[in-house]
């Protein structure tokens, strides 16, 4: 302890104060306790280091078939060397952290434009903690375990966020981030274009849908028509099904390259083109280039945008994208901001006839945002859509405004009321209610109807939308009931945290609309298809949760940025690990799976291009390029077409020999099989 002797005659010297003694002791213990804290984080860092190299060393010597979830797991791992590795590591954080602070004053190293102060404490947690979760996943898919680990995850990257945030300033060149969040984005459509062309190369890839689609392609490619003969068991226009003319935005490049795999990676740069938006939306908000950045790896990194194409091919991968354009553009004011609003919400609502649901939310939401909602400026200072006027007041000098003529008073409320915002979430809202009015007609006069069904748990019999509608007005309670179930939750928390909950952190209650598209879509339908990650169904309110993410980011204080955006990236990264691990060995099959698949390719080339086919799913998309093809049915033992394939590989030859001899009575003969793989039979 220092001490500090002050005489009496020294107490009247303002230099030199009677609260010295204190002030010094004071000074020495926060000195004490902050020494302390340095030392117990650095022990806690070294342990969760040591951990992670025992767990790999452990799992490198027992094998893949051990589980680290078990307490088997490190039983051949000594103590001696678990606090061999922990001293190991002290010693080296210690050795570390004093080079690095006697190496320039405060530890600063220079990054570009910015400052970056390195701890190598804060590092080592860092990392050891969000690797020892990711290699936790490959052991276990289960949502509890994530949701676990997610709680150490989320306490470490807030701790370190905050305990670096006053001595951390990264550069901030707009043009480095850009190219930053652009590799994301393509690095996000590689990932999606791996594994989707995997699953057709390993013929995972069923009729429904993608077979279809391949169906369709083809039939656009010979006439411009969407006729298909795999759908409803009959030759139809898909249009009758489902209303999605932004298809044929894809066809020239299905005409340079007619391939289904052409089809699956321009469904992944589609999806991978988001990040362009949303960067420009993080940056319109007042977001620092890192964070834009940061925003935009954490959509390259969302599991509902990679698991919404696992299912391969469909139209809804467009609405990420379009969505986004649309609500940067809509922020905007002049005439060419109006010209690209519409343009985009016109290709938005070509998507499907439900994407009119989408447009229509986002237009009351403007309506009720006043079109702006507080969208800051360089200054600090909210950007509001109307302008001052230049001329005072609109009263007259000698009178009140009650003297004006009633039309003037009229006008003059409704231009104060509908600001180009307002009056461009209006367009939307009838535009979208339109269209959607128009399409459910197209689909119920000359197609199949508009799948309400989708939405009988909101019905009674014989009900329709409408019902539906006057049931949800009638009965919220109902809407809980049905929105909130143990599978909807799971759903839920796959939507939210890996968002760090971003679209929920508001002090704004209008911008809760945004969460209604997730809340219509996602949970209030009974079809098990639309709660779920793994499926079309997510892209729409997607572009919703990272536009509200946005949103509610640029409220914040730097602070908070940083601590939620690190929160969000290592959530990202755990549930995108937990969904992505699995797909190796799909974009990797073993020798088994490749030697069918092969078997297969050369089986299915003693067809000829225009004969007429019924195939088993999984091989259908494969012979979709022609004008007839239907899918066989597991149980079916006729046909009526020129050829029948079989997919043998689930089954076994007791059973592939049943429905062989099926159709062998129907009148077919075998010219081609594979063990275990393929059966091809001609009438």
């Amino acid at each position: 302890m220092v001490k500090l002797y002050v005489y009496p005659a020294a107490l009247s010297d303002r230099r030199l104060p009677h609260t010295t003694t204190f002030r010094t002791k004071g000074r020495f213990r926060r000195t004490k306790a902050i020494y302390i804290m340095k030392i117990i984080k650095r022990a806690i860092a070294a342990w969760t280091a040591a951990v992670l190299i025992a767990t790999v060393l452990t799992g490198l010597r027992s094998g893949s078939s051990a589980s680290l979830l078990t307490p088997e797991f490190a039983s051949g791992t000594s103590l001696i060397l678990y606090a061999g590795l922990f001293v190991s590591a002290f010693l080296l954080l210690t050795t570390l952290q004093t080079a690095i602070v006697s190496h320039g004053a405060g530890a600063r190293i220079s990054a570009g434009a910015g400052r970056l102060c390195f701890d190598s404490d804060n590092a080592a947690l860092l990392f050891s903690v969000n690797l020892l979760a990711l290699i936790a996943l490959r052991f276990s898919s289960d949502i509890t375990l994530l949701l676990g680990l997610l709680v150490p995850v989320v306490i470490t990257d807030i701790y370190v966020a905050l305990d670096s945030s006053d001595r951390l300033t990264l550069p901030q060149s707009k043009r480095l981030f850009l190219i930053l969040a652009l590799v994301f984005g393509a690095a996000q459509a590689v990932f999606i274009a791996l594994f989707t062309c995997a699953r057709y190369l390993n013929y995972s890839s069923p009729c429904y849908d993608f077979g279809i689609f391949c169906n369709m392609f083809a039939s656009m490619a010979r006439d411009f028509t969407q006729t298909v003969s795999c759908e409803r068991d009959a030759i139809i226009q898909h249009f009758a099904v489902h209303f999605s003319p932004i298809y044929y935005l894809m066809l020239p490049f299905y005409f340079v390259f007619r391939s289904p795999l052409t089809l699956q990676i321009l469904q992944a740069v589609i999806v991978g083109s988001g990040v362009i938006p949303l960067y420009f939306i993080a940056r319109r908000r007042r977001l620092t280039p890192p964070l834009s950045a940061a925003l935009c790896l954490a959509y390259a990194l969302y599991p509902a945008l990679t698991g919404g194409c696992s299912y391969d091919l469909h139209e809804n991968c467009f609405l990420a994208p379009l969505l986004l354009w649309l609500f940067y553009f809509s922020e905007q004011e002049g005439k060419k901001s109006r010209i690209l609003t519409a343009l985009f919400a016109i290709l938005t609502l070509a998507v499907k006839e439900d994407a009119a649901v989408y447009v229509a939310f986002f237009g009351i939401y403007k309506l009720i945002s006043d079109g702006h909602d507080g969208i800051p400026a360089p200054g600090g200072v909210s950007v509001h859509d109307g302008k001052p006027e230049q001329g005072g007041t609109t009263e007259p000098k000698n009178g009140s405004a009650e003297k004006l003529p009633l039309s003037r008073r009229i006008r003059s409320a409704s231009d104060s009321f509908f600001t180009h915002g307002r009056r461009r979430g209006l367009a939307l809202l009838l535009g979208s209610v339109a269209w959607f009015m128009f399409t459910s007609w197209f689909l119920s006069s000359f197609g199949y109807g508009i799948m309400s069904y989708r939405y009988d748990n909101f019905m009674t019999d014989g009900g329709s939308l409408v019902g539906v509608i006057i049931n949800v007005l009638k009965n919220p309670v109902l809407v809980f009931s049905e929105s909130f179930e143990a599978e909807k939750l799971t759903f839920l928390a796959q939507a939210l945290l890996p968002l760090a909950l971003l679209p929920l952190v508001t002090r704004r209650p209008h911008r809760l609309l945004l969460l209604c598209p997730l809340l219509l879509i996602g949970l209030m339908s009974d079809y098990q298809y639309q709660h779920s990650i793994y499926f079309q169904y997510v892209f729409g309110w997607s572009a919703f949760l990272f536009y509200a993410a946005a949103l509610n980011l640029s409220d914040l204080g730097k602070r908070a940025r940083r601590a939620l955006c690190a929160v969000m990236l290592s959530a990202s990264a755990l549930f995108f690990s937990d969904y992505a691990l699995p797909l190796g060995s799909a974009i990797n099959p073993n020798g088994a799976v490749r030697a069918k698949c092969e078997a297969i390719n050369e089986a299915i080339t003693v067809i000829p291009d225009d004969a007429s086919v019924t195939s088993d799913t999984f091989i259908l998309p494969h012979l979709a390029d022609r004008e007839i093809i239907y899918q066989l049915d597991d149980n079916a033992t006729s046909a009526d077409t020129d050829y029948v394939v079989l997919d043998i590989r689930a089954i076994s030859s007791t059973e592939a020999d049943k429905r062989e001899q099926a159709f062998i009575a129907d009148g077919y003969e075998t010219v081609c099989r594979t063990d275990g793989a393929v059966i091809i039979m001609k009438r």
